[in-house]
């Protein structure tokens, strides 16, 4: 049996604290709702606040982290009792109480959303690899890899990868569900579309063919996603069923890993691991944080799912899963009535009373989203799917939910509705610097004692909770940077929620140069608004010095939305993109083929630094060479054809030769190194070598994370964030400057580009005696058209039966 989790250890516990909770509830309530004066409710803040600081470096242990967030639970009820007891103004004045009113709403959902978060990562449950299994229990596997309008290329790598993980052969089957060629798209009335359908449809036919993966489409283009991939399981028949989106490539550890939960665990519908990607957000790229700054998504995949799972909820996000077939035969399918089909049928599955469970391994490598509009398109749908859940299948009364899972789900699907309650706390201060309307009575002194200390707690906790998957403020960033684009799609999701459409996200953009991304609008007129809040407490200040108490407390609201929306701007401001794809440091020894001075093909060794699917970094060390070796490298010249065979002992039958064409050639320090780019329509054996040699071990990513987990302290974190916010005013407001005369710029380019082919004569295509014949070093080798043998290295998780 699986070994115990750290989760199961601490039932017994938290079910002993819930019960001291239930015997302290009557002290604590009183003491949150007690009046005092200024000076104790000051002492109580400062102390609360030095508590949680004292027990902050042992909150990795559950006695001390209990003991913070109750700590700081007390705080922050007691200054959301303040707020609704003594601050409101009086009823008589309408307009100035209804603006309270919605403030203080906001605040009491902040507070829920609060208590729920740290609710919800009390614990966390770490996963122990189940006992071997005999190769006579292992389930049979069908790996679905959904697509719709992604390139060959990258499919090509991602059903490679898919079709070579540690797995016997006879109980895995790798299916293709495409949708780009469906029957649909094939038969639509725009010829070019149609006809783009038909050579999708023929390339993928003829990929699949040759890798030995089944091809899937069907009649019409119904309920996206979901109904994509219920379609396939229609034609299939194995116990077990493997998402992969179809940029994100499995290691080959991926089923060796995972299988074995379900074996063990008859009741278990869902094993969900990490999504990791190997390229930064927009958001990330585009303000340039730091490199140790942890990724926007390891603070839900490190953290928040690890406490889902402890409470039984966690969740299917999509891809980098696995399923079992039964349970979703139960529920019909994957279930389609939102958009977020992922989390939807998870959600029906577990009110069957089906188990999930989450292992926080990486064992998946994906691409964010290029552009910053791409990237609003992609959360705009995950917003948009899970207030559709919230309206259309609402946890609370979902039959067959246990209460944390309720829970679990509340507090995901409620997330969501973050752009609704970030662009009130940016717009609210305006109601008093624009209109002198007061929705928060109060002295400067009791708004100081109350309001400190809870803004204190609550960094403060966030930092504890997530020390290691998120800095201070960053979420403050993320979150206004798509709000004003967000906060559209929940008004339309709440108002129709039934109308929402599944668009799937671009994942082969690419950013040839600077610019400003064309949906800067509305996140530049909040920046704006907020900008002009400033001005107005400053104008106020001078104005009506009876005023200044509160002015002094609502400008510093406004000066602090302002600095992190100048920030958040600058998430339109696109950069370059140096690679086409991502590179990784892989080390990994090598010989390449090339053509000597005597124009013979010699094999030299060489080391591949780093790379992709696209390049590779080749380096030669000048003392392990011969003179002749070395005059041939020197004799390199860009665009020379070239063969690179990795070593692969590990697994030697998926050694192939990679053909590459010679990029920029130049000295090192050590010898002699090169950039190279991975040349397309190759055999579907150099697919599988490099699928292997680049994303085949999920160690490189284990690591990779780790690295990209830093802790940053609250006040260190903060004054981080608000001089990069500084420091963005003057580099944001040149690259608004610069855009007209680069859009200009552009445009003459465009009509000078149409000119020359209205009036240009057709060129001859290159004599083929032209071609580099260096390309005779790439073909010297006779590639290896077949397909691999399957590799079987899977005794850490599978007992062969022999005899």
């Amino acid at each position: 049996m699986t070994a115990p989790t750290r989760g199961m250890i601490s039932t017994v516990t938290k079910a002993a604290f819930a019960l001291l909770g239930l015997v302290l509830i009557v002290p604590i309530t009183l003491l949150v709702i007690t009046p005092s004066s200024d000076l104790v409710q000051g002492l109580l803040g400062f102390s609360a606040v030095l508590l949680v600081i004292a027990l902050k470096p042992f909150a990795s242990h559950l006695v001390p982290r209990l003991a913070l967030l109750a700590i700081a639970g007390v705080i922050v009820t007691r200054y959301l009792s303040w707020r609704i007891l003594y601050t409101l103004p009086a009823p008589d004045q309408p307009v100035a109480y209804a603006a309270a009113v919605v403030l203080l709403g906001i605040e009491t959902f902040s507070v829920l959303v609060f208590f729920m978060t740290s609710l919800v990562n009390i614990d966390y449950v770490t996963r122990r690899q189940p006992g071997k299994i005999r190769m006579g229990q292992l389930p049979r596997v069908d790996v679905l890899v959904p697509s719709y309008n992604e390139p060959t290329e990258m499919l090509a790598i991602t059903l490679a990868a898919a079709k070579n993980m540690y797995y016997p052969k006879d109980k895995l089957r790798v299916v293709l569900c495409d949708d780009g060629g469906t029957d649909q798209k094939i038969n639509a009335p725009d010829p070019a579309k149609a006809e783009a359908a038909r050579t999708r449809r023929e390339d993928l036919t003829r990929l699949c063919r040759d890798l030995g993966v089944m091809y899937s489409t069907r009649a019409r283009n119904e309920h996206a996603k979901a109904g994509n991939m219920t379609a396939a399981l229609s034609r299939l028949n194995g116990d077990l069923v493997a998402i992969f989106d179809a940029d994100h490539v499995p290691t080959r550890d991926f089923l060796a890993r995972t299988v074995g939960y379900f074996v063990e665990r008859p009741k278990l519908f869902l094993l969900q691991t990490p999504h990791f990607f190997l390229n930064p957000d927009p958001i990330e790229r585009n303000l340039q944080l730091s490199p140790k700054c942890p990724t926007e998504n390891e603070m839900f995949y490190g953290a928040i799912h690890k406490g889902l799972d402890s409470m039984r909820g966690a969740f299917f996000c999509g891809s980098a899963a696995l399923l079992r077939r039964r349970a979703l035969d139960e529920a019909g399918g994957f279930s389609g009535e939102t958009i977020t089909e992922d989390a939807e049928t998870a959600l029906d599955i577990h009110a069957k009373g089906w188990e999930s469970l989450y292992l926080d391994r990486a064992m998946v490598a994906g691409l964010q989203p290029e552009t910053f509009s791409s990237f609003i398109q992609q959360r705009g749908r995950w917003a948009t799917g899970m207030i559709q859940m919230l309206l259309l299948k609402n946890p609370l009364f979902r039959r067959g939910l246990g209460l944390t899972q309720r829970l679990c789900y509340l507090n995901s699907m409620s997330f969501w509705l973050f752009p609704i309650v970030r662009l009130a706390y940016l717009i609210i201060p305006l109601f008093y610097l624009v209109f002198g309307l007061e929705i928060f009575v109060t002295t400067r002194t009791e708004a100081l004692v109350y309001m400190v200390s809870y803004l204190m707690v609550a960094f403060l906790v966030q930092n504890t909770l997530f020390s290691r998957h998120r800095w201070p403020l960053i979420s403050e960033i993320y979150e206004i940077a798509q709000a004003p684009y967000l906060a559209k799609q929940i008004v339309k999701t709440v108002m129709r929620p039934r109308a929402a459409k599944f668009n799937v996200t671009a994942k082969d953009e690419q950013l040839d140069n600077d610019f400003v991304s064309e949906i800067y609008p509305p996140l530049l007129t909040l920046t704006a608004i907020t900008g002009a809040g400033v001005a107005l407490a400053a104008a106020r200040w001078l104005a009506f010095p009876g005023d200044r108490p509160i002015v002094e407390i609502v400008g510093a609201w406004a000066l602090f939305n302002f600095l992190l929306c100048v920030l958040a701007l600058r998430a339109t401001c696109e950069r370059q993109q140096r690679r086409a794809m991502p590179r990784v440091a892989l080390n990994r020894p090598c010989t390449v083929q090339m053509v000597d001075a005597n124009d013979q093909v010699i094999e030299v060794p060489a080391v591949i630094e780093d790379g992709s699917t696209q390049g590779l970094r080749i380096a030669f060390r000048a003392q392990a060479l011969s003179d002749g070796e070395l005059v041939a490298l020197h004799c390199l010249q860009t665009d020379m054809f070239l063969a690179v065979r990795p070593q692969i002992p590990e697994a030697d039958m998926l050694e192939a030769e990679i053909i590459v064409r010679v990029t920029n050639p130049y000295p090192s320090s050590t010898g002699f190194a090169f950039g190279v780019r991975v040349e397309a329509d190759q055999p579907v054996a150099m697919y599988s070598c490099l699928a292997h040699v680049v994303y085949g071990d999920s160690e490189v990513w284990r690591r990779m994370r780790e690295d990209e987990r830093a802790e940053r302290g609250l006040v260190h974190g903060i004054l981080y964030v608000l001089s990069m916010a500084v420091a963005s005013i003057p580099r944001t407001a040149g690259d608004f400057l610069r855009e007209p005369a680069r859009r200009r710029a552009l445009a003459a380019a465009e009509t000078e580009s149409a000119q020359i082919l209205a009036f240009a004569t057709e060129r001859p295509a290159p004599s083929k005696e032209h071609t580099n014949e260096h390309a005779k070093a790439a073909l010297a080798g006779g590639l290896v058209a077949s397909f691999p043998r399957q590799a079987a290295p899977w005794q850490d998780f599978i007992q062969e039966e022999r005899g």
